[in-house]
């Protein structure tokens, strides 16, 4: 039994099942993203607030913890502590004999502290969201007792810590509910800002990227189970489905970001006029302001900054020892910026390798099957010289008998058999080649109108039956392209060279020669989503390498996101681009191939002419009329396609001077009979039937070559690439001509 294929229904089931999931997974992680994203820009507009400077609202401290409310000792090194996460794991070998940890006990301990700055003191209160806020301590212990793991994260008296927490009214207590309609999240770490902000940058461009790369993957997987493979139909609604949401989903985001920032900055603008202010409080509202103009980065966030936030931010006057003090905040605000530049660079660096490989592979596919679409399906007696497609049955006779295959002994034309032995146990367990041989033979594809031979060496085999069997520790594998087979041929018909009248379908360098047991739907739809995959996973590798190179030093924002979104469609304009040329390449490429064919064949005959001159001339002398036109042979130039106006004419001369040479050969038997005759009568036969197939097969790829030329969007590579149209042969009633 066949199994089923991506265009059968359980296929496109399970297509619609990926697109979904994809599709989800990227709304999850877009969000998880642009969260991240928002989250670290809100960090960096706030300036770090004195304590005796808090009043009602969101904050940024940066203080030390004090045991001023008491501290609980930790459960394993009996540190005394305001905060302790802890973990006891355990190591244990596996089934196969692996080293490998599991968590016996774990848990969290949280105390109301006491935190102290050089201005004041303050009660912070975690007890009501320690599994919510942000912890990001070092490990402050850890000891191993045999199998036994024990951890501690520990915040201790005398840590520096920052935090981002809620204040109340009175400015007493710092909670941590309450800060999601700001874009901040509660937080305390003992790590330096600029690293956490670089940290969160960092992570939302990759989510950001991996959604890309699903969505993109999604609408891919969906087109192919709507039986959708146009490759224009996928740029255009790539383009507008995933840069459409980036875009709105960037303009959507600033604008909240803005929302936010500007709801925080007039909260504390308006306390600071509604009671007795400090200096402290002056200069903090300051900072706010001036950050958040330092921190606006892009032409969308200036405008944005410009249109809605810049005459709502009015700046409290400051005294020349406030202005000095204010700059020392604002200059104490380091950027983020990722902690691991270099290894973010070298990521990138990978990232566009690999989106590179991936754009080359999703070309490839995308072209074979555009190619497969292309070009028209052949009967056995309609072939052409040149790239063919046929749909016909493997048959084979006593001249081209059939093999059989090493396992089942089934008749077959072509197969691939490997003997695998297992190695090793447990998880090293394997599966070692022990023998691996293939083989395959000539055989007719054969349909209603008759057959054509074929000679499979060189091409691509997708085998119509694969037979596994397994005895001991040894597996036999056989694929086989089985005796009868409906197969689908793409390759390339030229003369046979075991029989020059007759065309076969063979191997060509440069001509794709495929061999499949499956349909062309199956097959265009499997090319197709091959290529699809291909670009979004190169989409999502090209976007992960513009966002790591921003987030590395620090200036991702949601307006360059917006700028990111254009990468979709350059990436796409240069998929299509690409596409295109090397279909025009290739068309020229036949173009030329088959003019050079005809002058191969027009010179073999040209240099036939003064040998016969020279062996008639003897015995011939008395036949002026003959003479003559063979000396006219002799001396006219080649006929070459480069100027196809005289092709026509030097092959109709040809054909007048060898029927009178032939005619006057019956009255001297002993000249007709000489090898040189022989060969010459022998060659210009052969190649009368030859120089049709090619001059039919010239025509049509002039044909195809010079309408792609003519229409958008070749027309406009055409003039670009320079790519000119090529002479055409034209038939008139009469005799033959051509134009150029």
């Amino acid at each position: 039994m066949k199994p089923a294929g991506i265009a059968s229904i359980p296929g496109r089931l399970i297509l619609a099942t990926l697109t979904l999931a994809c599709l989800v997974g990227s709304y999850f992680l877009m969000h998880q993203g642009l969260s991240e994203l928002t989250e670290a820009r809100q960090i960096e507009r706030l300036p770090v607030t004195p304590l005796t400077a808090l009043a009602e609202g969101p904050y940024l401290i940066q203080s030390d913890v004090s045991s001023a409310l008491g501290t609980e000792p930790t459960p394993y090194a009996r540190t005394p502590a305001v905060y302790v996460r802890y973990t006891l794991e355990e190591e244990y070998q596996d089934s196969d004999g692996d080293t490998r940890v599991r968590t016996l006990e774990s848990g969290r301990r949280g105390l109301p502290f006491q935190a102290t700055d050089e201005t004041g003191a303050i009660i912070i209160d975690p007890t009501d969201a320690l599994s919510e806020v942000e912890w990001h301590l070092d490990r402050t212990y850890r000891r191993q007792d045999g199998d036994l793991i024990y951890s501690e994260w520990a915040l201790r008296p005398g840590d520096r810590i920052h935090a981002i927490a809620l204040s109340g009214a009175r400015g007493e207590t710092l909670r941590f509910h309450g800060l999601t309609p700001f874009n901040l999240p509660p937080l305390i770490s003992t790590r330096a800002l600029d690293q956490l902000g670089g940290d969160r940058l960092f992570g939302a461009g990759l989510r950001i990227s991996i959604a890309t790369a699903l969505l993109a993957l999604g609408l891919a997987l969906g087109l192919i189970a709507l039986k959708v493979h146009r490759f224009w139909v996928y740029v255009v609604a790539c383009t507008l489905l995933v840069s459409g949401t980036l875009s709105v989903l960037a303009v959507t985001r600033m604008s909240q970001e803005w929302a936010a920032i500007l709801s925080i900055y007039e909260g504390r603008y308006q306390q600071l006029q509604q009671t007795q202010s400090s200096p402290l409080q002056r200069v903090d509202v300051a900072a706010l302001a001036q950050l958040i103009s330092n921190r606006t980065a892009g032409w969308l966030d200036h405008w944005m900054y410009e249109q809605a936030v810049e005459q709502r931010l009015p700046v409290p006057d400051l005294g020349p020892q406030e202005a000095e003090l204010l700059h020392q905040r604002v200059e104490q605000r380091v950027p983020a910026r990722y902690e691991h530049i270099r290894t973010g660079y070298a990521l990138a660096t990978v990232s566009a390798v690999l989106g590179l490989v991936l754009m080359v592979f999703a070309i490839r596919a995308v072209k074979l099957k555009r190619l497969i679409e292309a070009v028209p399906t052949s009967d056995s007696q309609g072939l052409s010289f040149g790239l063919s497609e046929l749909k016909a049955r493997i048959t084979t006779d006593e001249d081209y008998p059939p093999l059989r295959d090493p396992l089942n002994q089934e008749a077959c034309v072509a197969f691939d058999y490997k003997v695998e032995a297992k190695r090793g146990s447990g998880k090293n367990e394997r599966w070692s080649t022990v023998e691996h041989r293939s083989n395959r033979v000539p055989f007719w594809l054969a349909d209603p109108q008759g057959k054509v031979l074929t000679y499979p060496e060189g091409a691509r085999i997708e085998y119509t039956r694969t037979r596994t069997s397994r005895r001991g520790n040894r597996r036999y594998t056989s694929s086989l392209l089985h005796d009868q087979a409906d197969v689908y041929c793409l390759g390339f018909a030229g003369l046979d060279a075991h029989q020059p009248d007759r065309l076969s379908i063979q191997k060509d360098a440069g001509t794709p020669f495929l061999i499949s047991g499956k349909g062309e739907d199956h097959l265009v739809l499997n090319r197709g989503a091959q290529g699809f995959a291909g670009i979004a996973a190169s989409l999502g590798l090209f976007l992960f390498t513009a966002t790591t190179l921003m987030a590395s030093d620090g200036s991702f924002s949601p307006g360059n996101l917006l700028l990111s979104a254009l990468i979709v469609p350059l990436v796409l304009c240069l998929y299509a681009t690409v596409l295109h040329y090397n279909d025009l390449v290739f068309l020229r490429n036949r173009v030329n191939r088959a003019r050079a064919n005809i002058d191969t064949v027009l010179q073999k005959r040209h240099d036939l002419w003064p040998a016969v001159e020279n062996l008639t001339k003897a015995s011939m002398s008395h036949e002026k009329a003959l003479m003559t036109t063979l000396a006219e042979m002799r001396t006219q130039p080649k006929a070459s396609m480069a100027s196809t106006r005289t092709v026509e004419q030097a092959i109709k001369g040809e054909q007048q001077a060898t029927s009178k040479l032939l005619a006057k050969l019956e009255d001297y038997p002993d000249l007709k009979n000489h090898e040189l005759i022989q060969q010459f009568m022998e060659i210009m036969s052969d190649t009368e039937n030859y120089l049709s197939l090619l001059r039919n097969s010239y025509t049509e790829s002039v044909m195809i070559y010079n309408s792609r030329i003519a229409v958008v969007p070749d027309l406009i590579l055409a003039r670009l690439f320079r790519f000119t149209p090529a002479p055409q042969f034209t038939q008139t009633t009469g005799n033959p001509q051509t134009t150029d």
